[in-house]
């Protein structure tokens, strides 16, 4: 396995994630086989999961025959390649050589049943970018955002960051040294802590992340209410479930009839919305629960059943929805404004 391998394959999902606009996510390697990473990849409602093999540099037509090769022999498990790079002729010969395969760029030959997926002449990624997109992992998504939603934590010690996080002490010294790395935050002159170098960016960067990087880990559940309104009725449980998405831009806009309701929980789903609302267990269901990314609190100013602001746009901005993306617009404006 090269040293980097996870690495590389986190860049890649993240490159094809934003290449293609479907979702993908490094995992757990499979236990059995000669396997560096795996992958899941979500298309249209169908989630998948594939073992990769990395192979840091494949230029050539003899070493993608090489690797076809290998794959065929190890029994079938059609691996993936992740690879740094990929030519427009090196994604055909994947393509007509039966080879799936991602670079670091987004390009990408995949067939899964009757879904192919092509993307090819994407230029080659500069060596400085492609670390930029390994940095952020899980945690660091977690770190900035506590840092976006509680600034004052900025002039504050990593003890208190790692607590709102819900992150390590080390993990906040090894986020915030790549956040200083990559000039996202700064060190004050006078010495009183950090101080943000773009936060308009750092919001616009971490919005684009966290549906494809972290969201989809916090799920809980999801379940079907028999009346979209059930929420508002539902007693307030502060730090212990909040509302996001659809429901918190309603309350907070007052513009937004929510279709689909949202709530990040500390750690279960509340019992009492459960058996008030008559929520029934439903995959498709138009509730989901999720765990909160960071402690939950309530933020001054705003109603205690609602997470922050930040939150509740990117989930409107992940949802792809007009609806959604106006308000969103809206709540931009009034809530996250530098």
């Amino acid at each position: 396995m090269p040293p980097n391998a996870e690495q590389l394959v986190e860049a890649a999902a993240a490159a094809f994630s934003e290449a293609t606009g479907l979702a993908a996510r490094r995992v757990k390697r499979p236990a059995r086989g000669e396997y560096d990473a795996a992958i899941e990849f979500r298309i249209g409602g169908a989630r998948f999961k594939r073992p990769v093999v990395v192979r840091e540099n494949i230029d050539r037509f003899s070493a993608l025959s090489a690797f076809g090769a290998s794959a065929a022999r190890n029994g079938g498990a059609n691996p993936t390649l992740v690879t740094r790079y990929l030519s427009p002729d090196m994604i055909r010969a994947c393509r007509e050589s039966g080879v799936d395969a991602l670079d670091l760029a987004g390009n990408a030959s995949l067939v899964e049943g009757n879904s192919v997926v092509i993307v090819s002449g994407r230029p080659r990624v500069a060596h400085g970018k492609a670390h930029r997109s390994r940095t952020w992992t899980k945690s660091t998504l977690r770190v900035t955002l506590a840092l976006l939603v509680t600034p004052s934590l900025l002039e504050r010690g990593y003890r208190d960051i790692a607590q709102n996080a819900g992150v390590s002490h080390g993990t906040v010294q090894n986020a915030v040294r790549a956040l200083i790395d990559h000039r996202d935050v700064f060190e004050r002159p006078d010495g009183r802590g950090l101080q943000f170098a773009d936060k308009e960016r750092l919001i616009d960067e971490w919005v684009t992340l966290y549906p494809r990087q972290l969201r989809e880990s916090l799920l809980i559940g999801r379940y079907r209410a028999e009346s979209n309104d059930w929420w508002r009725d539902a007693p307030d449980l502060p730090g212990q479930c909040q509302f996001g998405g659809e429901p918190a831009a309603a309350i907070l806009t007052e513009y937004l009839k929510p279709a689909t309701v949202t709530a990040y929980c500390a750690e279960t789903v509340p019992r009492e919305w459960i058996m008030q609302a008559r929520l029934r267990p439903d995959p498709a269901g138009n509730v989901e629960f999720l765990r909160a990314p960071i402690a939950l609190a309530p933020i001054e100013g705003l109603p205690p059943n609602v997470v922050a602001p930040l939150i509740v746009y990117a989930d409107l901005v992940a949802s792809g929805d007009p609806r959604n993306l106006e308000t969103a617009r809206m709540l931009r404006e009034r809530y996250l404004a530098a």
